[in-house]
């Protein structure tokens, strides 16, 4: 399962993978989560932390503002759980950006 956050303009993405406990977890929490309804995920600013994107095989889920979305299907994630679980699995080389996407998730408060 291969993460990546959206963070930079003109940059690579900063990508890594979730070992094979991780990627069990992603997938029960992804699936706990309730139905967002009709409630369109809200669009992502045009630079700074913009969300992560999870590929899981042919699986690609948007985790951003409170919302999880993969396809037509969007989960409501009050106080952005996933987000902030997704946060806490980066690997040590990519440490020094928690404090930054951190802070931008706290910014827009809990549910985006």
């Amino acid at each position: 399962m291969l993460v990546e956050l959206d963070l930079f303009s003109g940059r690579p993405a900063p990508r890594w993978h979730l070992d094979p406990g991780a990627a069990d977890e992603f997938r029960t929490l992804t699936a706990s989560l309730p139905p967002a309804g009709t409630v369109t995920q809200p669009r992502p600013p045009g630079l700074g932390y913009r969300g992560f994107t999870v590929t899981d095989g042919d699986r690609v889920v948007r985790v951003f503002a409170g919302r999880v979305t993969e396809g037509a299907t969007s989960r409501a994630d009050p106080g952005r759980y996933l987000e902030r679980w997704l946060l806490s699995r980066l690997p040590p080389p990519l440490r020094n950006l928690h404090p930054v996407v951190a802070a931008a998730i706290d910014e827009d408060g809990p549910d985006g």
